[in-house]
C-alpha cells in the first residue's frame, strides 16, 4: 500500500496522473502549426492575412474581423480568443456568425491558433515585456468630465495639433499592469468595480495606444505607441505595411522614443530635412492623442475611486 501511494504521489508531481483541461494548460502554442490551420479554417472569412478580407466577405452582414487590428485584438484575451474559437462568437457576446470549431479543433490546436493569431498584430507584451493584467476603455475626446476639463482638452489638442479631424478623437486606451504572480500571459480584467479596486496604483506600467499617424505623403500608417507613468514615450513602432519600409519607418520613429513628459509642450523639433520636419509633426500629433487618452482615463480613476484612494 504504502508503495502504491508512493508511485501515485510521483505520478501527480509529473503532472501523469490526469490531463489537464485545455483551458489550464499554459497559454503558449505552435505558430507554425497555427499558421497551417488558420489557413484551412479561417482565411475564408478572415482573409490569408487576417485582415477580414477573405473570399466571402461580400456575402456576410457583418464584416470579419481584422486580425491585424491591434487596438480590436489586444481587448480580448487569450481565454477569450480561445473561447469565442471554440464556441463561436455569441459565446463572448460577437456576432452569432462566427462559427465554434469545437468539433473539429481539440484544445492544444486552439492555443496554436491562438499563438497564431497573436502574431498578426502587436501584443501587448511587444510594449511592456512585464505585463500581467490590463484594462481597456474605449474613449471619445473632448466629451468626458466636466465643462473646463472637456474645454482644456480640446484646446490643448487644437494648440498641438493645429486642425483636429474628428476621426482621430475616437481612441482605444489600454492601460497596463504589473502584479505579484507572473501569468501564462496577460489577463484583460473586467469592469467590475471589485476587480477595479485589486488594482494597485504602485502596480500601473503605463499605456498603450493604436493610433494612426499621417506620413509624409498624408497617408495613414497604423502606430503602437506606449507611454510610461511620466507620459515618456517608450516605444513607438508601426504595425502594418511591407518589411523593408516598415523597417525604415521604424528607424525613424525611433529617434523619438524617450521624449516627452507630464506638462511638457507637445513640441517634437529634432530634424533639419523637410522629410524630417514632416515626421516631428506627425509624431507630434500622436502623442498629443495618446497623452488626452491617457489623461481621460486618470479623470475617471480619480473620480471612480476617490474614497478608498486606490488611485
Amino acid at each position: 500500500m504504502k508503495n502504491c501511494i508512493s508511485v501515485i504521489l510521483s505520478l501527480v508531481f509529473i503532472g501523469l496522473v490526469l490531463p489537464a483541461a485545455a483551458e489550464d494548460l499554459p497559454q503558449i502554442g505552435d505558430v507554425t502549426h497555427g499558421t497551417q490551420l488558420y489557413r484551412m479554417n479561417c482565411t475564408v472569412c478572415h482573409g490569408f492575412n487576417g485582415s477580414g478580407s477573405g473570399p466571402v466577405r461580400g456575402s456576410l452582414q457583418i464584416q470579419p474581423a481584422d486580425h491585424g487590428d491591434g487596438a480590436l485584438m489586444n481587448a480580448r484575451d487569450n481565454s477569450m480568443l480561445f473561447a469565442t474559437i471554440q464556441s463561436g462568437g455569441s459565446a463572448q457576446g460577437k456576432h452569432k456568425a462566427m462559427p465554434g470549431f469545437s468539433g473539429t479543433l481539440d484544445g492544444l490546436d486552439t492555443w496554436d491558433l491562438v499563438a497564431y493569431m497573436r502574431s498578426l498584430h502587436l501584443p501587448l507584451t511587444a510594449f511592456f515585456e512585464r505585463v500581467d493584467q490590463y484594462l481597456v476603455k474605449a474613449y471619445d475626446l473632448g466629451q468626458i468630465g466636466n465643462k473646463d476639463f472637456k474645454a482644456g482638452q480640446m484646446e490643448r489638442l487644437k494648440k498641438a495639433i493645429k486642425k483636429v479631424d474628428p476621426r482621430d478623437l475616437h481612441l482605444t486606451v489600454f492601460t497596463l499592469f504589473k502584479a505579484d504572480e507572473r501569468r501564462a500571459s496577460p489577463e484583460l480584467v473586467p469592469q467590475e468595480p471589485r476587480r477595479l479596486a485589486q488594482l494597485q496604483k504602485k502596480d500601473k506600467l503605463g499605456y498603450v495606444f493604436f493610433l494612426d499617424l499621417i506620413g509624409p505623403r498624408g497617408k495613414r500608417i497604423p502606430v503602437g505607441v506606449s507611454l510610461d507613468m511620466n507620459y515618456t514615450m517608450t516605444k513607438l513602432v508601426t504595425t502594418g505595411g511591407a518589411p523593408a519600409v516598415a523597417g525604415e519607418l521604424n528607424t525613424r520613429l525611433a529617434k523619438y522614443v524617450g521624449m516627452g513628459k507630464r506638462g511638457d509642450v507637445v513640441n517634437f523639433k529634432i530634424s533639419k530635412d523637410k522629410v524630417g520636419k514632416l515626421f516631428d509633426t506627425a509624431v507630434a500629433r500622436i502623442y498629443a492623442l495618446a497623452i488626452e487618452g491617457a489623461n481621460v482615463y486618470e479623470l475617471e480613476e480619480r473620480e471612480r475611486s476617490w474614497a478608498d484612494n486606490t488611485f
